[in-house]
């Protein structure tokens, strides 16, 4: 018996919304697009979907089981509003430099119009991160005691003056690429009990900083070391390991290592590192095997087949609309100690 697709409609004609289509139009029955910019004409048309100017108009027409927000940081906050207003399950694509102020009050909006409300946080999705959580929760790795994160790619002086946010005075550009890494932590260890930071400027010449270090203790009383500059040429960033577009080099190396009294994991190659049968002692062999990862599909189709889950009322959201804002606090958060 074949599934019947779930009637999803984007919000925002954008680059987002089409590279979802192209990995997940096979899935999910995508009815409209919803976006009055000049890029929903093009949108439109390269998806081959109606267009409109309203969510409201869209509704009228179809039946349309849930929203996919893939609007600008601009506009993220005031499109979300709009498809919770109309009592549609809603996930949130997000974009860097949404404030921690208007994403509260969304999230406060979807709980009292009892909407589901789920963001994107893509990278929970990915097959590694997906095997990594499944075997650490099997006790795989043992009691997790260390985790080391290394996020390291050069962003060139005309890739950052494009940001608007980049160079405004006391800002610091990295935390706004460190968001992914820090929820990955997050949903791989549990909540965070501490953090703390430092950052430097090696480079001279300019006050934002091109480096910085950063300490977390978790509620579980693991210690994280995360490590990570916009400075520094490195096959030791998600970018670069992780394989999910082709823009990007594919090294086969790994950017987070997770320590345990069994073994050291490493993400996202799930080389396991461990003394097998043998006692555990530096001196002894170590031995290497790879983790298999059950995934059929990538992570945007399983970010959607999550949504579909929860619109269908199945299951809850791998990442909540409330889980992300805890997210984006840790970022503040750290942000205030760095300032």
């Amino acid at each position: 018996m074949s599934r019947k697709k779930t009637n999803l409609v984007f919000l925002g004609g954008g680059l987002k919304s089409r590279l979802i289509f192209g990995e997940a139009s096979e899935y999910f029955d995508f009815v409209a697009l919803v976006d009055p910019t000049a890029a929903g004409g093009d949108g439109a048309s390269e998806m081959d979907l109606p267009l409109y100017a309203s969510l409201r108009d869209a509704l009228n027409d179809h039946r349309v089981d849930g929203v996919i927000v893939c609007t600008t940081a601009r506009e993220t906050i005031a499109a979300s509003r709009a498809a919770i207003a109309c009592q549609v399950p809603t996930l949130v694509i997000p974009s860097k430099g949404t404030s921690l102020d208007a994403s509260q009050d969304l999230v406060t909006e979807a709980k009292k119009a009892s909407v589901p409300l789920l963001v994107g946080n893509q990278r929970r999705f990915h097959p590694s991160v997906v095997a990594a959580k499944e075997f650490i929760n099997s006790g795989g790795i043992g009691t997790i005691i260390a985790v080391q994160s290394t996020s390291w790619f050069p962003k060139s002086e005309a890739k950052l003056s494009d940001i608007h946010w980049a160079s405004r005075q006391g800002h610091i550009p990295i935390l706004n690429d460190l968001i992914d890494d820090l929820d990955v932590l997050r949903y791989l260890l549990g909540e965070v009990l501490e953090i703390s930071g430092i950052t430097t400027s090696l480079l001279g010449g300019n006050s934002v900083p091109s480096s910085l270090g950063c300490l977390l203790k978790f509620e579980s009383e693991v210690i994280c070391t995360l490590n990570a500059s916009d400075k520094v040429v490195s096959q030791a960033n998600w970018y670069v390991t992780a394989g999910e577009s082709e823009k990007y080099s594919k090294t086969g190396q790994s950017c987070l290592w997770i320590g345990g009294t069994e073994g050291t994991l490493s993400i996202p190659d799930l080389a396991f590192w461990s003394y097998g049968n043998t006692e555990a002692s530096w001196d002894s062999r170590l031995q290497v095997e790879k983790i298999q990862s059950n995934a059929s599909v990538g992570s945007v189709v399983a970010e959607l087949f999550d949504f579909e889950y929860v619109i269908q009322g199945k299951k809850t959201p791998v990442c909540s609309g409330e889980d992300a804002l805890s997210s984006i606090r840790l970022v503040e958060t750290l942000y205030d100690r760095l300032s």
